[in-house]
């Protein structure tokens, strides 16, 4: 292969959470048309001898494959998992496929297909496919600015975990729906020298009917710097407002992540 990159990832901060939004900007690069495949991957293992023994393990990951110089499929999850004694739990999540075609070396083109889980907030599952583009609108050596749209079908399936204590609600059970929606997002990346680089975000998701008014918003902010060539520290901001969720959970979700890494 014309190149391999590892990242192993130690979390400095972690309040782990995930929410209804993948944050596809903070992990996509453009695509390198020399190299056959790109992308870094970061696991974290936890073990603990407690009453019974206690293993974790959470892997982000980011690979694209190029296939024909114009076309790459892209996929970015970060899965969570953990067993005590013999009981196994999956816990938050998300996996997101992207099939990219190059129509230019700035326009991309691609169908995509998601999936996230939340159980800590009460989403049991959440499915979403669709078509979407990005566009480099500018691009210079040291920032470049990316923005896209799309639309998609989305599926929610909701129960009652996450609902704040004090909160007086009719517990159905769960709660779903289907819906078709459109996605609105930009991107701007700018190295602050040459070892620190700045990413922030911004996403909207809303329904293409009658109820466009109540959209969902989110923003990040990821700072990067690589201490050598091939060893760095980086710290991540994410934040999700949805003016009406279908179940009355925080109508906020925060997540604060940070680590070190290391490539070659």
């Amino acid at each position: 292969m014309g190149f391999i990159r590892f990242a192993f990832v130690v979390y400095l901060i972690s309040f782990s959470a995930y929410g209804q939004i993948v944050f596809t900007e903070s992990f996509t690069s453009p695509i390198d048309t020399t190299r056959s495949w790109q992308g870094t991957i970061a696991p974290e293992l936890n073990f603990k001898t407690e009453k019974q023994d206690y293993f974790s393990f959470k892997n982000n990951a980011n690979v694209s494959f190029l296939f024909e110089q114009k076309k790459a499929f892209t996929i970015i999850n970060q899965l969570e998992f953990a067993t005590y004694g013999n009981t196994v739990n999956v816990s938050n999540g998300f996996v997101h496929g992207e099939y990219r075609y190059l129509v230019r070396p700035a326009v991309e083109v691609y169908p995509f297909v998601e999936s996230v889980w939340a159980p800590s907030r009460g989403l049991r599952i959440r499915v979403a496919s669709g078509l979407q583009s990005r566009y480099r609108i500018l691009n210079a050596n040291t920032f470049w600015i990316i923005t896209g749209v799309g639309i998609f079908y989305e599926y929610e399936k909701w129960n009652y975990d996450g609902v704040p204590d004090g909160v007086v609600y009719v517990d159905e059970g769960y709660k779903q729906h289907h819906l078709i929606k459109g996605q609105l997002f930009s991107s701007f990346k700018l190295h602050l020298t040459e070892k620190w680089k700045l990413i922030i975000s911004g996403y909207m998701h809303t329904r293409l009917d009658s109820n466009i008014k109540n959209p969902r918003f989110a923003y990040s902010v990821d700072l990067k710097h690589n201490v050598t060539e091939h060893f760095g520290v980086w710290l991540s901001y994410q934040a999700i407002h949805h003016t009406k969720p279908i179940v009355p959970v925080k109508k906020d979700y925060i997540v604060l992540t940070g680590g070190v890494f290391v490539s070659w």
